[in-house]
C-alpha cells in the first residue's frame, strides 16, 4: 500500500486500517500469572515487577446496607491523551493513530496522535517512547485545550488522564500507524462501530468546539442540527452549572468509602494464579493474555486485563423545555473515581432485550469496544435519545449544549458520559 498522508475519504481510512492491521501479524492468547517473568501475586495484589505500569488491588465498600468486593485497576499515574492539529485553508485536519491494543473488537482503532502512560513515556518496557509523545511535553505549539478527566470508575482506581490538544502546522507524519484526516471527515466516522476509540472521543468532546472549523458547529438544515446549534448557541446559566457543582459536592460526602482490601479476601471471588481466568466472580473476570504487536514501543508482553460476560446500552436522554433541546445526566457515584461524584449518562444497563419498550427514538447510536487497553472486548452501545419534552425527573440534571460543552474541561462528567457527548460532533 502507497500511504497518503491526508485521507479525505472513508475508503481511504478503511484501507490504511487493513493495511496496518495486515501487516502487525497482531495475535493475543491467553497465558498465565503464575508462569509470568513480568507480574506477580504479591501481598493481595498483582502487580509489575517493576512497581509501575499498573497493579490490580481489591476494594470493598457497603452500599444501602450490603457490602460489596471488586477487582480494580489501581494506574494512578497521569496518562497522557493528545491530538495534534493543523489548519488546512478553511479545514482542521487530526493527526490520527491507527492504534492496536488486544482489547479492541476489529484490532486496529482510531486514536489519538499520542497515548502515552508515565510508564511508557519513561521507556520503563525498554522500548522506544510512544509516537509524538515528546510534543505534549514542552511543545512550541499552541496548546488548545488541556484538561483532566476520569478513567472509568467502575473499574479504574483514582485514574486520571491529560486531555490535550495541540495546534501545530508544521508537523510531519513520521510514522505509518498515523495520517492527517479531515474533522469533518473524523466526525462521520463518529459513527462506525468499533472505529474510532475511548481516547480519541474523550480528547475531542473536551476541546472548545468552535475550534473544528471557521463556522459554529451544527450547521446543518435538518430539524435536529438546528436543535443543536440553538442548544449550543444558547447563554450558559451560572446557576445550573452552580447547581451541578452542588448537587455533586453533596452527593460526595453521601458517599460510600471504598477501602482497599487482599484480592485473596472477596467474598464471592476466585483467585487463581495458575489459571488464564485469574480472578473472576462469574460475570467479571481479570485474564491473563500474551500479545504480540509489530506497531507498538514493545512487540511482546503480557498482562492482566479485565473481561465480562455482558454487554451494556448507555443512553443520554434529550428533550426540551420552552423549545430549547437538553440533555438529561445523572449524577452519581463510582467506587474508582478520584472525584468521587461526576455526572453519568441518563441509564447505562445491561443490553436491552428484544422487545423493551424505548423512551423514544434513537437519532444517533454506535457500538464500540471500550479502553482496549485494560478491557477485553468490552462492549457498549451508545445512543442518544429524542424523548420529546425534558420531564422533570429525580436524580436527572437536564443542561443544555452550551452548559455541557462548558462543564467538559472541568472534569464533571464520566467516561460514558464524554463518549456519549461525543455522538454529537458527528453532526458538528
Amino acid at each position: 500500500m502507497v500511504k497518503s498522508e491526508l485521507l479525505t475519504q472513508k475508503e481511504e481510512v478503511a484501507s490504511w486500517l487493513d493495511w496496518v492491521r495486515s501487516t502487525d501479524r497482531f495475535k493475543v492468547a491467553p497465558a498465565v500469572l503464575d508462569q509470568s517473568d513480568a507480574w506477580m501475586h504479591k501481598h493481595g495484589t498483582i502487580r509489575h515487577v517493576s512497581g509501575r505500569f499498573f497493579g490490580i488491588i481489591g476494594l470493598t465498600w457497603t452500599e444501602e446496607g450490603t457490602q460489596h468486593w471488586q477487582p480494580f485497576i489501581d494506574q494512578r499515574e497521569i496518562g497522557t491523551l493528545g491530538f495534534i492539529v493543523r489548519r488546512r485553508g478553511k479545514e482542521i485536519d487530526l493527526l490520527t493513530q491507527a492504534k492496536i491494543e488486544p482489547g479492541n473488537v476489529g484490532i486496529v482503532q482510531l486514536a489519538p496522535t499520542c497515548q502515552a502512560t508515565a510508564s511508557n513515556r519513561e521507556r520503563v518496557h525498554g522500548g522506544d517512547a510512544p509516537p509524538y509523545s515528546e510534543y505534549f511535553f514542552g511543545s512550541a505549539g499552541n496548546i488548545i485545550s488541556d484538561s483532566l478527566q476520569s478513567e472509568q470508575g467502575t473499574r479504574f482506581f483514582g485514574k486520571l488522564n491529560r486531555n490535550i490538544l495541540i495546534l501545530d502546522n508544521h508537523v510531519e507524519v513520521k510514522y505509518d500507524q498515523h495520517c492527517w484526516i479531515p474533522f469533518k471527515l473524523f466526525g462521520q466516522l463518529l459513527t462506525e462501530d468499533f472505529l474510532v476509540n475511548t481516547d480519541a472521543r474523550s480528547v475531542l468532546c473536551t476541546t472548545d468546539w468552535n475550534h473544528f472549523g471557521e463556522r459554529p458547529p451544527f450547521q446543518g438544515e435538518d430539524d435536529f442540527s438546528l436543535e443543536l446549534n440553538a442548544s449550543f448557541s444558547n447563554p450558559a446559566q451560572g446557576r445550573v452549572m452552580d447547581g451541578v457543582r452542588t448537587t455533586l459536592a453533596e452527593l460526595r460526602i453521601k458517599a460510600p468509602e471504598a477501602v482497599i482490601c487482599p484480592l485473596d479476601t472477596m467474598s464471592g471471588w476466585r483467585l487463581d494464579a495458575c489459571n488464564p481466568m485469574t480472578i473472576t466472580n462469574g460475570r467479571l473476570s481479570i485474564r491473563h493474555i500474551r500479545v504480540h504487536a509489530q506497531t507498538r514501543e514493545v512487540n511482546d508482553w503480557d498482562q492482566p486485563i479485565f473481561d465480562n460476560n455482558f454487554e451494556q446500552t448507555i443512553d443520554l436522554d434529550c428533550g426540551r423545555t420552552n423549545g430549547i433541546l437538553r440533555f438529561a445526566f445523572r449524577p452519581c457515584w463510582e467506587p474508582g473515581l478520584r472525584a468521587i461524584a461526576e455526572l453519568a449518562p441518563t441509564r447505562i444497563r445491561i443490553t436491552a432485550l428484544p422487545g423493551d419498550t424505548l423512551p423514544g427514538k434513537v437519532k444517533i447510536s454506535v457500538r464500540q469496544s471500550d479502553e482496549g487497553g485494560r478491557f477485553f472486548r468490552d462492549i457498549a452501545e451508545y445512543r442518544i435519545i429524542d424523548t420529546g419534552e425534558a420531564q422533570p425527573t429525580n436524580g436527572i440534571i437536564w443542561l443544555t449544549l452550551a452548559e455541557v460543552t462548558e462543564l467538559l474541561p472541568q472534569g464533571i462528567f464520566n467516561n460514558e458520559a464524554r463518549s456519549a457527548i461525543s455522538l454529537l460532533l458527528s453532526l458538528a
